[in-house]
């Protein structure tokens, strides 16, 4: 009886979330955390003196000193005027196909559509973890007049020391099959194995994928460093079996092992264990809707909703006492199996109230009014060397080979189109397609020089611009 009324509440919920149409209904959707998350993530624009024309014409700047090597992937630059959005800049050929731009492009489309979005300027990380170049400890760099410092970076992963600010992973919400919307229809599927069928074993499968920023965590109560969760949960795997089987899908094979499991069917297990990749795992908000326990690795990185989970009362944390403490973990939730089951719905509850795609749009909504707030200059095409129409863009992704199987792209076009009188025929599918083909394509607005000294210069131009300056002042 437990099961089904749970069910029911769940279907409920879904059928009542997934399209929000005014404030009041953000409101209620948007978990409080969520709205403290992008209050806490805009915060430095005020002490910055807010967003000033200087501040977006010189992404260029830093561009060119720190990542010019990949800076039309690093930072693509996006302009809202009058409710329209544009792309100041664009990603590479080379870089089209996954689904993680792709799909920030189609969810800020729709988010433009259902609400009247004030004009504003920003950019927006296409890699999976934010760019280095925007992270800084010392916020006496701040300046309102820095040129080529930090700019309002939109980003789906980052950890404390970074500006930029959090959005959903929009691609993989809504975009692959295994998607967060697509497993969302899914749910009286997955509840229909019951907690008492599921294997007392924690699952997990992943790629191996380790990234560098593990090596700056803190280390363990017991003087140690942190190790990568995939490597190190993967050897622990081999050891104690009976209570954790995860690790890399290509090594399980070759151990004779399950390799890989698709997300739907991996609700058969009682407990999923979760670890971060290069950036946070794509995977921890499907998790959350499987009714298994989640347990999750420790990591420096998190999404624009883990703010609003609480340890222990949506997932069970592990590598942080020790190494070796999910092993602990699995034994208490063996052991407590009725508070880990709560643990579990309280899990798939709170994704299925606040992570659907309505209350996703209401996000960008809230985070783009906050930005609005901000602008110190009102954005004009005109000033910009390029302004592709949004709208125009998803249309031509839509049939462009590389990407029109990426997103499904109809759930917004045939909705809402779009406007083809803007920038009539400035933009035609063969210009964007020969402007992707240049790999370091980059537009530069910027009429500002660069100044001796920068905040992100690499330290060894650092170091010379600030012996220059002491030179002078003696």
């Amino acid at each position: 009886m437990r099961e089904l009324l749970g069910s029911a509440l769940v279907v409920a919920l879904v059928l009542a979330c997934t399209r929000v149409t005014d404030a009041d209904e953000c409101l209620n959707v948007l978990h409080p955390a969520m709205t403290a998350r992008i209050q806490k993530d805009v915060a430095w624009l005020d002490r910055a003196g807010g967003i000033t024309d200087a501040m977006i014409r010189n992404i260029s700047l830093l561009c060119d000193n720190a990542i010019r090597w990949q800076c039309n992937v690093k930072a693509v630059r996006m302009m809202i005027k009058d409710g329209e959005v544009y792309l100041n800049s664009l990603h590479p050929d080379w870089r089209l196909g996954p689904h993680e731009l792709i799909g920030f492009l189609l969810e800020l489309y729709e988010a433009s559509k259902m609400y009247k979005l004030p004009d504003v300027e920003f950019a927006y990380n296409g890699d999976d973890d934010v760019m280095t170049a925007v992270e800084w400890k010392d916020e006496a760099a701040l300046k309102p007049a820095f040129h080529g410092g930090p700019f309002p970076l939109l980003t789906w992963s980052k950890g404390d020391d970074s500006s930029g600010m959090l959005v959903p992973y929009s691609g993989a919400f809504r975009c692959a099959d295994d998607s967060f919307d697509a497993m969302s229809t899914r749910l009286e599927d997955f509840r229909r194995v019951p907690w008492s069928e599921r294997k007392q074993v924690a699952f997990g499968r992943w790629n191996e994928f380790c990234a560098l920023y593990y090596n700056a965590l803190q280390r363990m109560p017991n003087g140690r460093e942190q190790p990568c969760p995939r490597n190190y949960l993967s050897q622990l795997s081999d050891k104690n079996l009976e209570l954790l089987d995860v690790g890399v899908m290509l090594e399980m094979e070759k151990k004779g092992r399950v390799g890989h499991v698709p997300l739907t069917h991996q609700n058969v297990y009682r407990y999923l264990v979760s670890t971060d990749g290069w950036a946070i795992s794509s995977k921890f908000d499907k998790y959350l809707l499987l009714g298994s326990l989640v347990i999750k690795a420790r990591s420096p990185r998190y999404g624009f909703y883990y703010d609003a989970l609480v340890p222990d009362q949506h997932f069970l944390p592990c590598m942080n006492a020790s190494n070796d403490d999910v092993l602990e973990r699995i034994k208490w939730a063996k052991e407590h199996d009725a508070e880990a089951q709560k643990m579990a719905e309280a899990a798939q509850a709170f994704a299925v109230k606040h992570l659907h795609r309505g209350a996703r749009l209401c996000y960008y909504r809230t985070l783009m009014e906050e930005l609005g707030k901000r602008m110190k200059y009102t954005p004009d095409c005109a000033n910009r060397q390029l302004c592709i129409p949004l709208g125009q863009f998803l249309n031509f992704l839509s049939t462009y080979p590389k990407t029109r199987h990426t997103c499904p792209y109809s759930q917004v076009l045939s909705q809402y189109g779009f406007n083809a009188e803007l920038e009539a025929g400035k933009y035609t599918t063969e210009s964007i397609t020969a402007l992707l083909k240049q790999e370091k394509y980059w537009p530069r607005d910027t009429d500002i020089p660069p100044l001796t000294y920068q905040p992100y210069f690499p330290r060894r131009l650092r170091r010379r611009g600030l012996q220059a300056r002491r030179r002078q002042a003696a």
